[in-house]
């Protein structure tokens, strides 16, 4: 008969594994989260210049510390940037909410 099961095998057994723990730095220190970067103006530009849409931008000046200047002549430069004022509108707002001490204001520096 052609296309018997003579080879067919069944293993069976166990197995130890071994859980490595990554090396601790050289002071002795454990691992450390990184702390999200606190957003300027000149880095809504570079999101700009990178190519990053609107809505991503939004998103990340809603999830990060921020310190925006926004005067008037700053505000210009971010418009002669390619700024929309949807981004813009979202950094008034988030400098807005940093600078509100009342217990329902959503903390910026909380991370995602």
């Amino acid at each position: 008969m052609r296309g018997s099961n003579q080879d067919d095998r069944t293993t069976t057994g166990s197995a130890t594994v071994r859980i490595l723990k990554p090396p601790a730095d050289e002071n002795g220190a454990g691992l450390k989260l990184e702390k999200t970067p606190t957003l300027s103006n000149e880095s809504i530009i570079q999101l700009i210049d990178a190519g990053f849409s609107e809505g991503t931008i939004i998103k990340r000046i809603e999830g990060s510390p921020v310190d925006f200047d926004l005067s008037t002549s700053k505000i210009e430069e971010l418009r002669r940037h390619r700024v929309s004022d949807s981004v813009i509108l979202s950094m008034k707002s988030a400098m807005h909410d940093d600078s509100d001490p009342s217990p329902t204001n959503s903390n910026r520096t909380r991370s995602n």
